[in-house]
Formats: C-alpha cells, structure tokens, sequence
C-alpha cells in the first residue's frame, strides 16, 4: 500500500485541494501554515495546522505537533483523548460520514489505498479493491440505489459452496463443563495473554447454550477456551479433541465461506496457543498467520476513525468495542511475530497501522508480551533503514534484558527470545555473539528459575521444556569455561521435567541434550589429545647474557653512594635554575664554584 507517493489521478474539488483555507486566497501567493506537524516537517510537505492536518488523514500518517500548543493523537492507551477545539468555517475537515453525503468526494475516489469497511459483515478492504468499486461508482454516479460492499461477478458460480456440516456445542459440551473449563483458562491463560472480559464471556456462553440451535461464530471462542481450559486442568477433559476439531471446523466456514467477524480473529488466536502447546511449529505459524489474515479482513488494524465506513450505522463511538479490536489485534501480532522470529519464517505485516496500544492491566502481564514482540526486529534487512543487522539484534536483547517482569511465563519467553538473537549473531559473527554472552546467561538462569517454578506448580506451557533445552544449545555453542558450567543444572532440570512429564516429546528432548554434551565433550576429548600427542623433549637452555659478553665490555658495579661527585646534584637538578644569555659562563661557574672545568 503506497503511504507517501504521489497521485496523478484525477480528483473532485473539495476542501482538501485548499489545505492552506480562505487566507491563501485573502493574501495570494502560497501560504504556510504557523505550526507543521512532525509528519509533515519529516517529508517537508505542506501542512495546513489542523488536528489532524489533511496530509495526514490522506495517507494515514500519525498526526503529531511538537508545541505544547497543539493537540496530538497519541498511538498508546485506551483512554480517549480530549478533542480539539472546533476551527473555523471553511477550515474544517470533513468527517468521513460527511463525505459520504458527497458521492463526488466519497472516500474511495480521493484516496485510493485507504480502507473501506461494511460493519454489517465486518469486511475489510482498501477502496482500489474489485470488490468495493462498484459502490464507490454508484456514489460517484449520485445514485439512489448505491450498490452495496458485494463480491460481484467473481467467479462463473458453475459450483455451489458446500460447507462442512456442525454439529451442536451442547452435543459435546455441557454448560456444568464450561464453567469449569473456563475457570481454568481464566486463572491461567488469561492473565499472559489478556483477552477475553469473564463477565462479556459467560454472558455469551449462557446465551448460546440457552439456544444451541445452528451454529454461531461464538462457539469457535467458547470451543477453543474449553480446549485451553482443559490443557491447562489436572483433569484434562476426554473431549478435548472434539473441542479442537469442532472450532476448526467453525473457524473454516467462517474464515472461508462467511465475512470474519472479532469472534472469528480471537478463535485463530486461542487455537495458536493451542498448536503452539501440542503440535508442530509449522502448525502454530500458520495459525497465527491466518490470524492476521482475519485482523486484515476484519480491519482490526485500523481505528474505525481513520477508515472510510461505507454506512453510517458503524459504531465508531464505542469504546468497548475500540478496546476489544486493540487487544485482538496486538495480540495476534504478537504472536506471530514471536512465533515466526523463534521458528525462522516470515511474519505478517501491514504497511499502515492505526490501531493504539491497548493500557497495561494491572492484573496481567499481557502487555509485556506484546512489548516484547515490538523489539524484534525483522529478519528481511533493509540497507537503507537498518544497514547493521548485528548492532540491531544486540540492541534488542539489551531491551529485553531490561524488561523486568513477575511472570514465570514472559521470564522464559524473553530467554526463549534471548536465545534466538543469539543464534543470530552466532551465525552472523562470533565477536558480536562473544560481546553479549554474558547477557544471555543471566536471562538463561533466571528463566530456568522460572521454569522450574512452573514444573512445581504443574502449570505446562511450553516454554517450561523449551527453555532449559535451548538454554543447554545456547550454552554448547559459546563454549567457554563459564557457559560450560551451566550445563550439569540445564540437564538436572531437564531431568526433573522428565520425572513429571514422562513423554515422547521429553524423552526425546532429554535424550537429545544429552547426546550434544556427548558431542561437545568429544571434541574437547580430541583437542586435548591433538595437544597431548605432543612430543615431551627438555627445553633448551638459553644465556642471553654469555653471547652478550662476548662482545660488549661487562659495565662494573659501582656503588654510588660512596662516589664523591665534583658538584651538588641538587643544585644540577634544580627545575627553577633558569639561566639568561647575559649571565654567560662566569655565573655558571660561580654557581658551582668552578667544578665544571668545561
């Protein structure tokens, strides 16, 4: 999506082709405004001093003004701004809904990257789309009857969709059952990721197994934290699987038959966590990549403010809803930025985001995990804005190191993170990888602590094998005497998560961390030998000084002290001592009563 090039085509007058107002035409000549926002002084465009200035809006820049003056839009926090004093007839912006009213300055047709979006489906696409330029030509046409947001003439329809049949959620899930599993995922999974209100969730809960009939979007929600709920049990339910399967199945059809809704974004999310607990990590990756796919679709990446709504009975006033779509949207970043750094593969990425960081929550800690994504950097290196990729990873992990957190889980996930900047710069240069060892070991110890503190709570996240295993590679691959001794406590630990989870996955951890000591200890075996296998023969004896003396005349021992010397030392020595070429030799001599003899 172009955010800063320019357009040549053709556009209705209105009030932004005059961003400089009445007084440019009151003077004549070109007229700039008191005040430019940092936007438009980095690009050295032309701003026209409003809250936000018409640049801005057109290509979605965050509208900021450096003097205290001026108002700002903040990008963090839930709490809403106050709004700018209202300006001046003729110098107002029109709002969105306002422009709506004018077909011939509809949206769509002044800016053509910007989003478009049907609230009645949660659609989300950019005006240039196919699919939202019938509409934006029927209010251009001032029509009455205005196409609606329709995916018209996309296919010959020579087949008929059929989706997969669903089966009731009260077929394997009771309502007694859902409380109980919610009350797990509540006490333990909540409280890391953030989402989902206890309140808005058993309001819906009841309300669907009040009525069971069909199916609903809300059952991949309720499905999948039933799912983690029963992970996260002593007693896991023995229809865990039919959970996970009955919310992919729900989350398909509407992922690919139906309009996505927020429901939808966080069922993809809960069913990440749940791959990245108990499947492969290709499966949690596109998990959480299609996750971000539904933000797109959904339009959780903008706020309702900056996209053109196509009907005004979008409810862009709620604040709830603003504070819902903030936290299923940087959570399912998060996630897939993490997941992609740590597995190796690419992330999603949106050229242009304004949705705000939601507020940090006192009672979680799901704000740091998203902290924790934004400071990694990306693996595509740009020359231009980041031409050093090693003092971008070192920089990151010193962020990291000073992100202080009470939470056992984001104690790993910042080690597990750690541990991949690592491999990075051990793969780039060693010297960089050497200078930041010493950070990795500290972040390492500590969230060995804090696994070992998961273990003893039975609390099974899957950083709790993660972590130590990682830790003993990370540890291998610096190789020295210091990092070396961490190994007989990584394996301890690794041991003991053996004792308490006796499976497949361990077992076979276990047994591969011990195999890489075996190899590690080989090798020293064989440099020590290399070394050994070196032939004993005496050192030679070596005089330096004989060959000396045969040359050189050996200097004799004079003990000074006993010497009478021919003047006063101190006198000689004496820094204030300054002679003038006038006093010539008669002073010197009778300075050291004629001694000299020159």
């Amino acid at each position: 999506m172009a955010t800063n090039g320019h357009s040549n085509l053709k556009r209705s007058a209105s009030l932004d082709d005059h961003e400089d107002g009445d007084d440019n035409q009151e003077h004549g000549g070109r007229q700039r405004s008191r005040a430019a926002c940092a936007p438009c002084r980095q690009r050295k465009r032309k701003c026209d001093g409003k809250v936000p200035c018409a640049t801005c809006v057109r290509y979605e820049y965050q509208c900021e003004y450096t003097s205290s003056k001026r108002a700002s839009i903040h990008a963090n926090g839930d709490v809403s701004q106050e709004p700018p004093a209202p300006a001046p007839v003729g110098h107002t912006q029109p709002s969105m809904l306002q422009l709506q009213a004018h077909p011939l300055t509809a949206p769509g047709a002044r800016f053509h990257h910007r989003g478009i979006l049907d609230p009645s489906k949660t659609r989300f696409v950019r005006a240039n789309s196919a699919i939202a330029f019938p509409r934006i030509l029927g209010m251009d046409f001032e029509s009455e009857s205005i196409p609606r947001l329709h995916s018209f003439a996309w296919h010959l329809g020579i087949r008929r969709e059929h989706p997969d049949p669903l089966m009731e959620i009260t077929s394997i899930l009771t309502w007694a059952d859902m409380q109980h599993l919610a009350k797990a995922y509540f006490n333990i999974v909540k409280p890391e990721i953030g989402l989902l209100d206890e309140s808005d969730f058993v309001e819906q809960a009841s309300a669907r197994f009040a009525n069971p009939q069909g199916d609903s979007e809300v059952d991949a929600v309720l499905l999948g934290v039933a799912a983690l709920g029963s992970f996260f049990s002593p007693n896991p339910h023995p229809k865990e699987e039919d959970f996970v399967s009955h919310a992919k199945k729900v989350l398909d059809k509407r992922s690919m038959v139906r309009s996505p809704t927020s429901n939808s974004v966080f069922g993809w999310i809960l069913r990440t966590l749940y791959l990245r607990l108990m499947s492969r990590p290709h499966s949690a990756w596109v998990a959480s990549s299609v996750a971000m796919h539904q933000v797109e679709a959904c339009g959780l990446h903008k706020e309702m403010q900056t996209i053109a709504v196509v009907y005004p009975a979008a409810p862009t006033g709620d604040h709830k809803l603003a504070k819902i779509r903030r936290r299923l949207f940087w959570m399912a970043r998060a996630l897939n930025i993490i997941f992609s750094f740590e597995y190796g593969r690419s992330r999603v990425n949106f050229d242009v985001v304004t949705t705000k960081r939601f507020a940090a929550d006192s009672s979680g800690y799901s704000h740091q995990l998203v902290e924790l994504a934004d400071l990694l950097p990306s693996d595509y290196v740009d020359r231009e804005r980041e031409p050093d990729p090693p003092a971008a990873l070192s920089s990151a992990l010193t962020k990291i190191e000073e992100l202080q957190s009470e939470s056992s889980f984001i104690n790993m996930l910042k080690a597990d993170l750690a541990f991949a900047i690592y491999r990075r710069l051990w793969l780039m240069s060693l010297t960089d990888a050497k200078d930041r060892a010493d950070s990795v070991l500290t972040l390492g110890k500590a969230a060995c602590a804090a696994s070992a503190t998961m273990l003893e709570a039975r609390i099974p996240w899957w950083n709790v094998l993660t972590t130590p295993f990682q830790y003993l590679c990370t540890v291998l691959a610096m190789d020295t005497p210091k990092s070396l001794n961490q190994v007989s406590d990584a394996m301890t630990l690794m041991y003991r998560i053996s004792q308490v989870y006796d499976t497949h996955m361990v077992r076979e951890a276990y047994n591969q961390a011990a195999s890489l000591v075996k190899m590690s200890r080989a090798r020293k075996e064989r440099e020590l030998e290399a070394l050994s296998s070196l032939p004993e023969r005496p050192p030679f004896e070596d005089h330096p000084s004989t060959a000396a003396s045969a040359t050189m005349t050996e200097v004799p021992s004079i003990d000074w002290s006993t010497v009478d010397l021919p003047f006063e030392w101190d006198i000689f020595l004496n820094p204030d001592l300054v002679m003038s070429s006038q006093q010539g030799q008669s002073a010197v001599d009778a300075a050291f009563g004629g001694q000299l003899g020159f």
